[in-house]
């Protein structure tokens, strides 16, 4: 009987060398058939801010590496130099956002509708780059960022990413307006003034002054 435990035992260890590499590489991966979206509400205060444009860059693609699957630049954003191994960077952003603008790269723009929102639909999967070159009037555009579709959550890929939470609007301050010309006179103006507005009060003085003589003279 003895015999037999040893090769249940032996039996066990061979299934388990065969099966454990299965089961160490058996994760969900991303149905690269697929398309997702990226979209995203401004507001300010818990307030929708319409107007203005959103522009979509597609930076990267996804790619596997030993079971990992991670984002790489392509096409005009290829020879960048820039990092994404954290596509949460906010430098590698603005990095990006700087390389489309000096390079002329073409991206999809869309205007924010009167709730604040864009959307950007049938998106092939890849690294994203969201700018804003057009603000709402009175406000500040955001900082550029980056968004992968698809995106991990809980284990599973989410291929329909709201980016709203990567979105902070900053209003412009407020600034009075320079007076209308004719509420105040200009410097030159009111030095150019200055000579007539001495006679008019020598005048004045004067004629007072001959007044009250000639009120002496006829009340002697």
């Amino acid at each position: 009987m003895k015999w037999l435990r040893g090769m249940s035992v032996l039996v066990a260890t061979v299934l388990a060398v065969l099966v454990a590499p299965g089961l160490a590489f058996a994760h969900d991966v991303p149905d690269m058939t697929r398309t997702g979206s990226v979209s995203a509400t401004l507001t300010y205060d818990d307030e929708a801010v319409p107007g203005g444009s959103v522009t979509l860059y597609r930076v990267g693609d996804v790619v596997q590496d030993d079971g990992d699957y991670l984002f790489v630049l392509s096409g005009a954003f290829a020879g960048s130099g820039v990092s994404v191994d954290d596509p949460q960077s906010a430098d590698a952003a603005r990095a990006l956002a700087d390389w489309a603008l000096d390079h002329g790269v073409t991206g999809e723009t869309r205007s924010v509708d009167a709730s604040g929102k864009v959307v950007f639909s049938g998106l092939e999967l890849g690294l994203y780059l969201m700018v804003q070159t057009d603000p709402a009037s009175g406000y500040h555009a955001f900082d550029p960022f980056l968004v992968g579709v698809p995106l991990t959550e809980d284990g599973s890929y989410v291929y329909d990413i709201d980016a709203s939470p990567k979105l902070e609007l900053e209003k412009k301050p407020v600034t009075e307006e320079p007076p209308t010309e004719g509420d105040t006179p200009k410097t030159g103006e009111a030095a150019s003034n200055a000579p007539l507005l001495a006679t008019g009060g020598v005048a004045v003085c004067l004629s007072a002054a001959y007044g009250l003589r000639r009120f002496g003279r006829l009340s002697e």
